[in-house]
């Protein structure tokens, strides 16, 4: 009975985090597209951007569902991720590339 509590106990708190299709963007003079998607864990608020398989932002939220902006480096671009919770069951995360639009991530 407990190896069943522990192990549905486990399977719930992987299942807690979310993942944002991928997206795909090209800077303006580029010839290579980046693949941009994000994870959201619901139990922790952890925000994390990925880009081409790079982990480039990893941030907290706060659970009082403010909005939060993240930064982080990928190659020689500088990466924001400004989120806000569209309602309390929906985070949106604007991510931007040197300035530039580059994917609404939803979670």
């Amino acid at each position: 009975m407990k190896k069943v509590f522990l192990l549905s106990l486990l399977v719930s708190l992987i299942g807690c985090t979310t993942a944002s299709p991928k997206q795909f963007y090209r800077p303006a003079g580029e010839t290579a597209q980046m693949e941009i998607f994000g994870r959201f864990n619901q139990l922790s608020f952890e925000h994390q951007v990925i880009i081409n398989g790079d982990n480039v932002i990893t941030g907290s939220l706060p659970y009082d569902y403010t909005d939060a902006s993240f930064s982080g480096n990928y190659e020689q671009s500088t990466v924001v991720s400004d989120c806000h919770w569209k309602s309390k069951t929906t985070l949106e995360c604007l991510v931007k590339l040197n300035g530039e639009m580059a994917a609404t991530l939803t979670f």
